[in-house]
């Protein structure tokens, strides 16, 4: 019964060869990104001041002394930062060859 059956693998004049594949690598990866930055600028402006005022007090009273004092204006300088380089790329793919 299954005796006249059959499959073609190949049809009729079909001849295998020998097939030559090649290709470029990929592109190599991004760079990474660089490295953050902080710059702080402070300026301070401290006074030793000595007291000079001086109060009395008559009859077992209350006094008070007082003093003024003022300070110069202060002014801080220019802060300036620069973040770090960033990271190199990646290398590229490797390709193919036949």
């Amino acid at each position: 019964m299954f005796e006249d059956q059959y499959v073609d693998l190949l049809p009729a004049r079909t001849t295998m060869q020998n097939l030559a594949v090649g290709g470029v690598g990929g592109a190599g990866g991004a760079g990474g990104a660089g490295g953050p930055a902080v710059a702080v600028s402070l300026a301070a402006n401290i006074s030793v001041i000595t007291q000079t005022a001086t109060a009395v007090s008559l009859f077992g009273g209350d006094a008070l002394a007082t003093n003024d004092a003022a300070t110069g204006d202060v002014t801080a300088g220019a802060a300036n930062a620069a973040g770090g380089a960033g990271g190199a790329g990646g290398a590229g793919g490797a390709g193919i060859t036949g």
